[in-house]
């Protein structure tokens, strides 16, 4: 993308010094430098984005944004390319919000407890069928990572399909006032960052923010299962569209026709149509998470044709529900983050997967959970004891010191279960077992990197 230099500084309120006439993106990341970018000083806990400003301008980008106050030694300020701002993080949000009111796109907020990052792909992936499509890149969906997706969206894009996300309260509000959205969807309601809000109803109230913003002509796109349906559909500034698996009085009602493959018939209520397409993600929450999505597509325009050759593009980022085969070893690696609710369906959809050998769960520490991490750990125990998977190995403080013990309190065998403290114990663990015909869940909270499971496995062969 290629702004008017000048025009961002208007934007972002600043004043400014030996500015080019163009810059050609924005980014707060000295590793991601492009050539003629704007580069934004952030400060944050552990650094501050000015201590970086000199070597981006020697890396290629055209200009800086930076505090007002700040001064660096040893250089003159007015040699430098600079827009100055009482603070950086507020100017790139109102630059964001600017650039947002002149593009044309249909722009779609996607938020919820889980299923997020899944639900904004499938529906960007139906997008795609009736037009151009911008959408949130991997999980850059807080009040940096949005301003920064938005200024990543041309003029004449058809859609925008991004994703708002928060473990705080009032963060919804603050970015849906930058996104601005036309449509909105809820993937669901549940316990994750439970720690901050204290109960679902109130995690509810703060992602059904996001539909008080929104537009008389809009749209909100509801599964009826949801928790708290009820209390988002008040909320909502626009019209409701409902989706269901379970029932037919639904403005999309699907029914799952291959639970591994996750093809699925939709009937559409309003024209009777009937459409059937796969996303080739299992379980029937991603059932659901495909029909939010189509019905996104469908309110905004887009035929059922087009949404259909639309997802034969689609594809998850990595870490959720990759599946990779090491060694004759079946891997599904879901461990970019998990809750209660996220790994429960993990689990049993995992379960119901076809498998010629064993199964083994891998399950690290949930986070956020404050008051509730210990009879959220308990619950994942009795879960692993009822579904029964061949072994267990658990990770992490929390859930060796409650998932586990309550799993083989409820009757799980000691002996096919196992505590490690991080993902580098488990692996050699799990590779002592494991072999060919073998399938293995890893699932976990991101800051338990449950992925270095994996490599350190690939330097070992199954027996």
């Amino acid at each position: 993308m290629t702004f008017d230099a000048r025009e961002i500084a208007a934007w972002a309120g600043g004043a400014f010094e030996r500015l080019p006439r163009k810059v050609r993106g924005v980014t707060q990341d000295t590793r991601g430098l492009s050539p003629q970018c704007l580069y934004v000083a952030l400060r944050g806990e552990r650094f501050d984005g000015h201590d970086f400003v000199t070597h981006a301008l020697a890396g290629g980008a055209a200009a800086a944004l930076v505090d007002a106050a700040w001064a660096p030694g040893g250089v003159c300020l007015s040699e430098l390319p600079l827009i100055r701002v009482a603070d950086t993080r507020r100017a790139l949000q109102d630059i964001a919000r600017a650039w947002r009111a002149r593009c044309r796109a249909r722009v779609v907020g996607v938020t919820g407890s889980s299923g997020k990052t899944t639900v904004k792909e499938m529906a960007a992936a139906c997008f795609s069928g009736g037009g151009s499509v911008c959408a949130t890149q991997g999980n850059l969906n807080n009040d940096i990572g949005l301003p920064l997706s938005l200024l990543t969206m041309r003029e004449d894009t058809a859609f925008g399909v991004f994703e708002l996300g928060m473990n705080r309260a009032g963060e919804i509000t603050g970015l849906a006032d930058i996104l601005k959205p036309h449509g909105a969807i809820i993937s669901s309601i549940g316990r994750a960052h439970i720690e901050f809000f204290g109960s679902v109803e109130a995690i509810a109230r703060e992602k059904g923010a996001l539909l008080r913003v929104l537009p008389l002509d809009g749209f909100a796109v509801l599964c009826k299962e949801t928790a708290h349906f009820g209390l988002l559909a008040e909320m909502s500034g626009a019209p409701v569209v409902t989706v269901s698996l379970a029932t037919r009085d639904a403005d999309f009602f699907g029914e799952v026709l291959d639970l591994p493959a996750g093809r699925v018939r939709m009937t559409e209520r309003a024209t009777g149509a009937r459409v059937e397409f796969a996303s080739g993600l299992p379980g029937a929450h991603n059932a659901s998470n495909l029909l939010l999505a189509f019905a996104a597509a469908r309110c905004a325009g887009v035929t059922a044709e087009e949404a259909a050759a639309g997802m034969c593009r689609f594809s998850m980022p990595g870490k959720r529900w990759e599946t990779r085969s090491l060694g004759g070893v079946t891997i599904v690696n879901d461990a970019y983050n998990a809750n209660p609710d996220s790994m429960r369906v993990a689990l049993e959809t995992f379960m119901r997967l076809p498998c010629s050998g064993r199964r083994m769960v891998v399950l690290g520490d949930m986070r956020e959970l404050g008051d509730h991490a210990e009879a959220s750990h308990r619950e994942m125990g009795r879960l692993v004891a009822a579904l029964n998977p061949d072994y267990f190995f658990a990770v992490g403080g929390q859930m060796q010191g409650h998932a586990l013990r309550e799993a083989v309190a409820a009757g799980f065998p000691a002996a096919r279960a196992f505590g490690a403290d991080t993902a580098r114990d488990a692996e050699a663990l799990i590779s002592g077992v494991t072999k060919a015909g073998d399938c293995v869940l890893l699932k976990a909270s991101r800051g338990m990197a449950l992925e270095d499971v994996l490599e350190a496995w690939h330097g070992h062969s199954c027996p």
